[in-house]
């Protein structure tokens, strides 16, 4: 059994537009090392999460990685933001997410490689779509 909580599917009338948490991988994969990659132009070594935060309330993210839970920042309510992380090899990323005098929630996790970007929505009913408390 997974030590984080998977993500609970969404129901079956959610649009299929819908995307709660998209991994779009900038590059091919690979180690970039020792050739020249015009697209890794000093960030292979971060993770650039993407958020669009649907929610009224203002979100605290943080990411859950090998043990360790790395403040990424605050995502107001009804905005999008832009984080990144330090990244240097391949391992689960999970998000925790902090509603502002709310609950919290997590997503499911999943395999990011340095140079990664992640795209993540929140929507307004986040118990519908992440395990929260």
């Amino acid at each position: 059994m997974s030590a984080f909580p998977r993500l609970r599917a969404a129901p079956r009338r959610a649009p299929l537009l819908a995307v709660l948490l998209l991994l779009t991988t900038a590059c091919a994969s690979g180690n970039p090392r020792g050739r020249d990659d015009v697209f890794r132009e000093g960030n292979a070594a971060t993770v650039q999460v993407d958020v669009l935060n649907l929610n009224f309330a203002d979100a605290t993210l943080w990411a859950l990685r090998g043990g360790q839970r790395v403040r990424l920042g605050i995502a107001r309510g009804k905005q999008e933001a832009t984080f990144t992380i330090p990244w240097d090899f391949s391992m689960p990323l999970q998000v925790e997410i902090d509603l502002l005098a709310g609950q919290r929630c997590f997503t499911e996790s999943i395999d990011v490689d340095p140079g990664d970007v992640i795209y993540l929505e929140l929507h307004e009913n986040l118990g519908a779509y992440y395990r929260c408390r």
